[in-house]
């Protein structure tokens, strides 16, 4: 769908509520060059749930914009997709960077919302998270030599990556499904005309630029509508007290702490299954169909 001037990809399954799926990450060569594999039409059940997933702005089989845009662009984009889609009201499911998009669009959309849903995310991700400063320093630099000359200082790694981290449970499947998106991943890059990885690697400078400077903390009590935060305490990328403050700051939220999990909670059954009972019991509402 063409969307604010972006083409963008989606998928939808099942049918009934409506439920957007906006999914974390930066975007790059690491998403567009080898299947996803996302498993949100999974998560809930399918004769009662219409799920939508999509691939945001800069990122999977969406178009890359190399203008500049903010995370209120992507939240913007969100909504334009259901308004195209004849969608009104909906879920939305916001995991990772997915929930600063997320909270943003409850905030500029309240009354497009059904339902709020908080996966393994914070207010801020940018400033003090294990990867955001070093993001940031990243898209500082480009700024500062131009993303040609930071593309070209910086081509060997991204054609070389350091092999992929598996951010959900670890599985013999997932092990495996990893190693093979890996090998696949490195074949694609070593043959990329580098006109296509300078598009690739630019538009997740984008992707990160967009969210800096955002922080949803003072407007938490804003979003009134119903949240669940759904984090594990073992999380290594997004550490445990972000979800413990977007809970602190939404009165009316559940938190749903799961323990031992890391990045990826839905991957964990009980992260699953918790999200899926909070799911049924918010759409049991008549208001929810459009």
């Amino acid at each position: 769908a063409t969307v604010n001037g972006v083409e963008i990809d989606y998928e939808i399954s099942g049918s009934g509520v409506p439920a957007l799926f906006i999914h974390g990450g930066f975007g790059g060569p690491g998403t567009t060059l080898v299947a996803q594999n996302r498993n949100d039409a999974d998560l809930l059940p399918a004769d009662k749930v219409m799920t939508i997933s999509y691939d945001r702005r800069g990122a999977g089989q969406s178009e890359y914009t190399l203008s500049h845009y903010t995370v209120a662009d992507l939240a913007a984009d969100a909504r334009a997709l259901l308004a195209h889609l004849g969608i009104d009201r909906s879920i939305i499911v916001g995991s990772s960077m997915g929930g600063m998009v997320a909270q943003q669009y409850a905030l500029d959309y309240p009354q497009h919302v059904e339902a709020l849903a908080l996966i393994n995310t914070g207010t801020n991700l940018m400033d003090a998270t294990p990867f955001g400063p070093a993001m940031q320093e990243d898209v500082k630099q480009a700024a500062e030599v131009g993303d040609r000359a930071f593309f070209e200082s910086g081509k060997d790694a991204l054609r070389n990556p350091p092999s992929g981290r598996l951010f959900t449970r670890p599985t013999p499947e997932a092990e495996e499904q990893l190693r093979q998106r890996t090998e696949a991943l490195n074949a694609a890059l070593q043959v990329m005309p580098d006109d296509d990885l300078f598009t690739y690697s630019t538009g997740m400078l984008r992707n990160q630029g967009a969210f800096i400077g955002f922080d949803y903390a003072p407007r938490l009590s804003e979003i009134k509508m119903p949240v669940c935060v759904i984090h594990g305490n073992a999380d290594t990328v997004v550490p445990f007290d972000y979800g413990k403050a977007l809970h602190n700051g939404i009165p009316q939220s559940e938190l749903f702490e799961i323990d031992g999990a890391n990045h990826g909670v839905l991957g964990w059954p009980d992260a699953a299954d918790a999200f899926r009972e909070w799911a049924l019991r918010n759409i049991a509402s008549p208001q929810a169909v459009s």
